[in-house]
């Protein structure tokens, strides 16, 4: 009998929210529904109208999620169609538990965009419509980022190289916030509402896209803030965003003067007719802060500006993101000082920015199994995955391609961005540092000169560029590029089970540091330039920046083209190399020099290959009778590479 009462109990105070008197609500433990059939009005406890038409889904997720708060339910379901926000989607402590997902089979969009139409047909094969305000540099229409119109000779089949001008520093040396251009380059009349100039100083570390104070008649830009760097001599800029540089289709402007927005198409009069454009406007659109357990499932997001973010996850723990779509997105997800919470199977494209950003604080986060793809398509400095001051954190099995920049990197500047015993794993990494230099396709940064405990194993790395310019501004490439970058002290980093081909300078550049391991690694060289690892000191550093108790061992080495040395030290202090391999097919017979100390074998050539399955096919898969393994040299995990390998 007791046991009866306490269940009649128990379900009477689970209908009690329904039952309530105050309008309709939703029970505890259902879910809300969200629908753009839907009214706000109305409970979301079902996820299509009534008959009556008097109840049914909320229309927008900001309503679902304060339904939810009052009724305790943790399930918030979307239907398909597209949601546009104007304001961030907020969440909060009391929302811990919350879960956001796609209705079963359905497929929701969250839009920070605004629409525009009533395009009118121009002269020139522009369209026109009315925008009250700047677009900023992040506009789509069909779905397809357009690009910002720019100065300078713009090529659309070179557009990573052209449409740049040249500039000089300004007298008494660099400057961060002006530079020097020639003459009749630059019109004073370009420092308007709504352009942009992006510079980045020669050695292309990180651009700065910022308005502009004023272009005086004698030469001189002056931004409307500083920069990153100092703009020396060879330092290379463009104007983005005024009509005057509409010349391409896919390009879009804005006409200040009577607030417009400029497109051109490829077909003018269709677009006129039925074509909109859309301009992201909401730099964030979901945001969590120090809420528990939030999950976002199965959602698309769009139309974010390059220095927004999709998703941020602030404060708390266990957080889940999951297969999830973020394209035309600044940053698709970022983690602010969360732990415990995993990133993972999410597709991200044409990104402004960054796939995700891990900020100081992180702990135990997992990024596991995303593809990125078109990294960093405005603003230069961006990466896959971002990342610092963060700990015991795994980023694995990504699929990361076309980057500006980066694949992965971890920065440590100053005591509050150290980071320690993370590792890098079974991420398949193509075709970065399209567009700056001095990188790595995954780079760490230790100023902090601590022990980092990382391991970066088992990632497949195929074509780092690197692209700077010298002082007069020719462009170099394949410059300061990289495959495995152990930058500026960065210590105890084991790499291990690594292929890296195609990696400019060096296949692993370790700068400064020391205790780091380099082992059973394969690593393809295409340039008679190219080298397996470079050791350099940082002189900056002073006697810390002198290196210490490095080893590189049983590795593999296949030359594609005649190479003279392996290995650059310049100034490298103490390291070990011992039974490395160098594979030289027969087709490049002429001798390679064996690096001091290295104890490196060669093959003296012949067919097959006797190391690898079929080097000239890529496949690297170890010979059964390979004599690698008689030194210990263990075939790589390649099936576990990739998300597909991912468990």
């Amino acid at each position: 009998m007791t046991r009866l009462i306490h269940w009649l109990l128990f379900g009477l105070f689970g209908l009690l929210p329904v039952l309530a008197p105050s309008g309709p609500a939703v029970a505890a433990d259902a879910a809300v529904h969200v629908s753009p059939q839907g009214n706000d009005h109305w409970s979301g406890r079902s996820a299509d109208p009534t008959p009556d038409g008097k109840d049914g889904p909320v229309a927008t997720l900001a309503r679902a999620v304060d339904a939810a708060r009052h009724a305790g339910a943790h399930v918030i379901f979307l239907r398909g169609g597209t949601y546009r926000l104007a304001e961030t989607v907020a969440l909060g402590p009391e929302d811990s538990g919350l879960r956001i997902a796609a209705a079963p089979g359905e497929k929701p969009v969250l839009s920070g965009g605004e629409r525009v139409t009533g395009f009118t047909v121009e002269p020139n094969g522009v369209v026109s419509a009315p925008l009250s305000r700047e677009p900023g540099l992040d506009v789509t229409a069909a779905g397809v980022r357009l690009r910002a119109a720019q100065s300078g000779n713009f090529d659309p089949n070179d557009p990573i190289r052209s449409g740049w001008f040249v500039a000089q520093q300004t007298k008494g040396g660099g400057d961060k916030r002006q530079f020097r251009f020639p003459p009749g380059t630059v019109q004073p009349g370009w420092a308007m509402p709504g352009v942009r100039v992006q510079a980045l100083d020669r050695e292309r570390q990180a651009d700065d896209i910022r308005g502009i104070e004023r272009i005086d008649r004698n030469g001189t830009l002056v931004m409307d803030r500083d920069g990153w760097y100092p703009f020396r001599d060879g330092t290379t800029f463009r104007l983005l965003g005024h009509p005057d540089f509409l010349r391409f289709p896919g390009q879009f402007a804005w006409r200040a003067r009577d607030k417009r927005l400029l497109v051109r198409p490829h077909d003018p009069d269709s677009f006129a007719r039925s074509g909109e454009a859309v301009v992201a406007r909401l730099s964030r659109l979901i945001q969590s802060d120090k809420a528990d357990r939030i999950t976002i499932e199965g959602l698309a997001f769009t139309d974010v500006p390059y220095d927004g973010s999709a998703v941020r996850l602030s404060g708390g723990k266990g957080h889940r993101v999951l297969n999830n779509r973020f394209t035309a997105v600044g940053t698709a997800v970022v983690l602010a000082s969360t732990d415990d919470s995993e990133v993972r199977g999410n597709s991200m494209e044409h990104l402004g920015r960054s796939g995700v950003e891990l900020t100081p604080g992180s702990s135990g986060n997992r990024i596991v199994a995303n593809t990125m793809r078109y990294i960093g398509e405005v603003n230069l400095y961006s990466a896959g995955v971002m990342a610092a001051g963060v700990s015991q954190t795994t980023i694995a099995h990504n699929d990361i391609r076309t980057a500006a920049r980066y694949g992965i990197s971890l920065k440590n500047w100053n005591p509050e961005t150290k980071n320690s015993d993370n590792v890098i794993e079974f991420n398949r990494i193509r075709d970065v540092g399209r567009e700056t230099a001095d990188l790595g396709a995954i780079e760490t940064l230790g100023r902090s000169d601590i022990d980092t405990r990382t391991a970066i194993r088992f990632n497949d790395i195929r074509g780092t560029g690197g692209l700077a310019t010298d002082p007069a501004g020719n462009w170099l490439v394949r410059y300061k590029g990289f495959g495995i970058y152990l930058d500026d002290l960065t210590n105890g980093v084991t790499v291990q089970g690594n292929f890296l081909e195609d990696t400019g300078w060096a296949a692993v550049f370790i700068h400064g540091g020391d205790k780091n391991r380099v082992e059973n690694n394969i690593a393809v060289l295409t340039d008679s330039r190219d080298k397996f690892i470079r050791f350099e000191w940082v002189p900056k550093a002073g006697t810390a920046g002198f290196l210490h108790d490095n080893t590189a061992a049983r590795n593999i080495i296949h030359a594609r083209v005649p190479v003279e040395q392996i290995v650059v030290s310049l100034t490298g202090g103490e390291y070990r190399l011992d039974n490395n391999i160098l594979d030289r097919p027969g087709r490049n017979s002429r001798a390679a020099a064996a690096p001091e100390r290295s104890n490196a074998r060669s093959s003296q050539g012949g067919t097959p290959d006797p190391y690898f399955m079929n080097p000239d096919k890529d496949d690297f898969r170890l010979r059964a009778n390979s004599p690698a393994r008689k030194i210990g040299f263990e075939d790589l995990p390649w099936s576990q590479i990739g998300p597909e390998g991912a468990r």
